[in-house]
């Protein structure tokens, strides 16, 4: 979030300010809804990305894009009209990697008004940390990932993915009587033999999961 003032108590004045802003000022489309136009439009990895990068969006945002050969990975890390594309270490958190001055990184609730930005930068690379030295298998069933502090209090679904090898595994998770939430549906799976070009059916398989997430969002 973009920071006018300093103090913990004072975010909520920059959430509305920054959310004014936006509203009066900014006429771009939304990131989320830009990620699904790319979905259903671009063809290859390089069209996708140059449409993540250069597209303006109505808010800053976070973006971690994966193609069928190898090094086709990147993060994306776009402001309304900008972007950073780093190409290694591309775990993603919620925080500019490396963090930028005024800017603060996202936090729960439960510390909104308390936690410093220093306490949440530190939280977020953490996180980021802990996803880039995790050294298991895709191949594998299950999410071994999903632990703390990946794994926390908001955590609702896990989703591991490989177009390459079409892979696609999602788990639901919620709090029942716990310090953390645990998994609470069978493991939902599509998983075909591998393809040398993206296989159709996967494609389409995940373009109408991701819809779903973005309709319940909405």
């Amino acid at each position: 979030m973009w920071r006018r003032t300093r103090h913990p108590w004072l975010r909520l004045y920059d959430l509305a300010a920054n959310a004014l802003h936006t509203w009066v000022n900014v006429r771009h489309m939304p990131p989320d809804q830009l990620l699904r136009q790319v979905f259903e439009t671009s063809e290859t990895y390089a069209a996708a990305r140059g449409a993540l990068e250069n597209t303006p969006v109505a808010r800053p945002v976070i973006y971690t894009l994966i193609g069928c050969a190898p090094g086709e990975r990147c993060v994306i890390e776009r402001t309304e009209n900008g972007f950073v594309t780093r190409e290694d270490k591309t775990s993603a958190a919620n925080d500019w990697v490396p963090s930028r001055p005024n800017w603060e990184a996202r936090m729960s609730t439960t510390y909104f008004l308390t936690a410093s930005s220093a306490l949440a930068g530190a939280r977020c690379r953490e996180r980021h940390d802990t996803l880039a030295g995790w050294e298991g298998l895709l191949s594998r069933d299950g999410f071994d990932w999903v632990k703390p502090p990946v794994l926390n209090s908001y955590t609702r679904l896990a989703v591991t993915m490989s177009p390459a090898r079409a892979i696609l595994r999602v788990a639901g998770y919620e709090m029942i009587n716990a310090d953390s939430p645990i998994q609470v549906t069978q493991l939902c799976e599509y998983k075909s033999c591998g393809w040398a070009q993206p296989d159709p059916l996967f494609l389409t398989r995940f373009r109408e999961f991701f819809l779903k997430i973005h309709k319940a969002k909405a």
